[in-house]
């Protein structure tokens, strides 16, 4: 079989040993994850690009595969093999989270449990809400939040929602895997991205599985000087945690006490919190990338005092992204569509030849290069079109307007897009939305002309999908590729593999989300802000709807301007200091938690090559490397002890 790059491919990597290991440790997190993140408050098994969980079984998978293959050779595990067990984790270990049931299963329920006679949510959107959409059910929902005495679920309301919400998860995953296809030879081959968060696998994984000795990144010194400083720090931090007489290697500070006066206090909150994992992948990063991370996060904050300083207002971005101002999220949406044209730009010789291809048979004239990519981009292309137009349909059958169920599609696949491309070429731990496309939709043509209905149905869609993107699955797609064509892997074996996980773990983790919740009751585990939160914003767009925004959509052309800009300089100057990557990031809130971080990083690095040189940078990059694998792997024995404690010392957190 070969592979999707056309690439030479080792023999081995989809078995029925690889599937099976790859099934449990996602099944595993079905079932841990609920009780892990919310009962326990544990860090979360995925929280981010680089997920811990997932990362933790990797390392334990390859000390026993090594121990394994001098007793029981057939029992231990390839580089293919592990690769596709990589895959499978990373790509669905974020579904038990946020990723679907975390956000999507309180809102379900949420608009009849939290109805009352004063804010009238009845009269304002039930009625707009189809009865097959959700469990309408006072008594599922009270199950839901409060929990169940007896244990016993209710399941019959939940099962027509849960399926059709699936389908429409299906729809999303699809139309994110086909993009990656389309995408991934151009970011990949092309442009020789550098897949920052895809370095640390690449070298715990090592070269092929045919010794009985670990991969050389375990044996070198450097890895444990990396785990004593990780496990100094949070061997005390946790032991604290536990323990407070013991004493706390501080990490985490804060200006905002020093900035409680007008106009300082607009640039509040300004957190400095330290994560050795950061740095570490900081480090990894062009200087140029990391420089423009962290400039343009204290633009967007001297933007603040500036307009508080000329008495200009500042609304904050509605909802749950209250983190940021409404201007720098029009800003950024103007400099996602800038790059996302660029990325078409500089994809479009390989995009044409596809797209022409859908209507054509291969020319004989083509060169080999092109019929080898055409056939698996070509239904890469085909796949994509068709997954967007499902979810336009499943978005009509629920009630949404074709134009905005077009323009939702459109704006959602533009962001998933930008977040890959920040993960790809800059490592971005977190990617966090500072806006939603029914925020653009609402800057352009105001609350009224929208829709009642289009405004209720979009906040189950948004809730579900589009408030949290930390766990996006398309950075996990394209980065797994990159560790398969690292590693010589098939694939379309990896593809295969994923796809399977994601269809099991979508019924399972929603089976035993549920099971955990209705007994223990969602208010108990701290979600009912995040049934709520979203029926409470849209009770206030529907009392007091806003007009077209002439404000939001000067500062939308802002950003096209200043990004198209920014841009062109980039590319025609080469001692430009700036990377257009810091427009799209500015104001986001998972910049904001890792800032300090990424300063540290960056600064280590240009000292680094301006006093040492390049070979001084290149022998202290495995230093790095174990320096995020010793905070994880501390990090993760933390999460084991939490699960037996029923309290969690947490990493990367806010």
């Amino acid at each position: 079989m070969r592979d999707l790059g056309g690439a030479t491919i080792a023999p081995e990597s989809l078995t029925i040993k690889a599937v099976a290991i790859g099934l449990i440790c996602v099944i595993c997190f079905c079932v841990i994850t609920p009780y892990n993140n919310h009962y326990v408050r544990n860090t979360y098994l995925a929280s981010n690009h680089l997920p811990i969980g997932p990362l933790f079984l990797l390392v334990c998978l390859i000390c026993i595969s090594v121990g394994l293959r001098r007793q029981i050779p057939k029992l231990s595990l390839s580089t293919g093999e592990l690769v596709v067990i990589w895959g499978m984790m990373s790509v669905s270990a974020s579904i038990p989270s946020k990723a679907f049931v975390e956000y999507l299963l309180p809102a379900l329920v949420a608009p009849y449990y939290f109805a009352t006679p004063e804010n009238q949510w009845h009269q304002l959107f039930h009625a707009h809400i189809p009865i097959w959409l959700t469990p309408e059910n006072i008594v599922t929902a009270r199950g839901f939040y409060e929990g169940i005495d007896s244990g016993e679920i209710l399941w019959a309301p939940w099962i027509i929602p849960l399926l059709i919400w699936m389908l429409y998860a299906l729809s999303l995953y699809g139309a994110m895997i086909c993009l990656t296809i389309i995408l991934r030879h151009q970011w990949i081959q092309n442009e020789r991205m550098t897949f920052p968060l895809v370095q640390l696998p690449a070298e715990i994984i090592g070269l092929p599985q045919d010794s009985n000795r670990l991969p050389t990144f375990f044996k070198n010194r450097w890895m444990w000087i990396a785990f004593a400083i990780a496990g100094t720090l949070h061997l005390f931090n946790g032991l604290h945690f536990y323990f407070p007489q013991f004493p706390l290697i501080p990490t985490r500070f804060s200006l905002d006490p020093l900035l409680a006066e007008k106009p300082f206090s607009a640039i509040r909150p300004l957190p400095l919190d330290i994560h050795l994992s950061v740095i570490g992948i900081t480090y990894l990063l062009a200087e140029q990338v990391s420089f423009s991370i962290w400039f343009f996060y204290l633009f967007y904050k001297f933007e603040c005092f500036a307009f508080s300083s000329l008495g200009w207002p500042m609304p904050n971005s509605p909802g749950e992204f209250g983190f940021t101002r409404s201007f720098a999220s029009h800003q950024e949406m103007g400099a996602f569509l800038v790059i996302v044209c660029l990325i078409g730009w500089q994809a479009r010789k390989r995009l044409l030849v596809t797209m022409k291809s859908m209507f054509s048979a291969v020319s004989k004239n083509r060169t080999s290069n092109d019929k080898e990519f055409i056939s698996d981009e070509h239904w890469a292309l085909w796949g994509l079109l068709s997954m967007l137009l499902l979810q336009i349909m499943l978005s009509q059958l629920m009630g949404i307007s074709l134009w905005v169920a077009l323009s939702i599609t459109l704006f959602s696949a533009i962001m998933w897009v930008i977040f890959t491309w920040q993960v790809s070429s800059a490592g971005v731990l977190i990617v966090h939305p500072t806006f939603r496309p029914m925020m653009m939709l609402r800057t352009m043509f105001g609350d009224r002309r929208i829709g009642v209905h289009n405004l209720t149905l979009n906040t189950f869609q948004a809730r579900g999908f589009r408030t949290d993107l930390t766990q996006l699955i398309m950075p996990h797609v394209m980065n797994t590729f990159k560790l398969s064509n690292e590693k010589k892997t098939k694939s379309i074996s990896l593809l295969m593999a994923m796809i399977a996980a994601i269809f099991i773990v979508l019924p399972v983790s929603s089976y035993f989300f549920l099971r955990f919740t209705c007994k223990v009751g969602a208010n108990a585990l701290g979600l009912s802000w995040v049934g709520h939160t979203g029926f409470r914003v849209l009770e206030s767009r529907l009392i007091y709807p806003a007009d077209m925004d002439p404000t939001n959509l000067g500062f939308f052309l802002l950003g096209i301007i200043s990004t198209l800009s920014i841009m062109l300089i980039y590319h025609r100057f080469l001692w430009w200091p700036l990377h257009p990557i810091g427009c799209t990031t500015g104001s986001s809130w998972g910049i904001q938690m890792f800032f300090l971080s990424i300063f540290l990083g960056w600064l280590l690095k240009y000292l680094t090559l301006k006093y040492s040189g390049l070979k001084t940078y290149s022998r202290a990059r495995p230093m790095f490397l174990r320096l995020i694998l010793g905070e994880y792997v501390i990090g993760a024995i933390w999460i084991i002890i939490g699960l037996f404690a029923g309290k969690g010392y947490r990493i990367l957190t806010a």
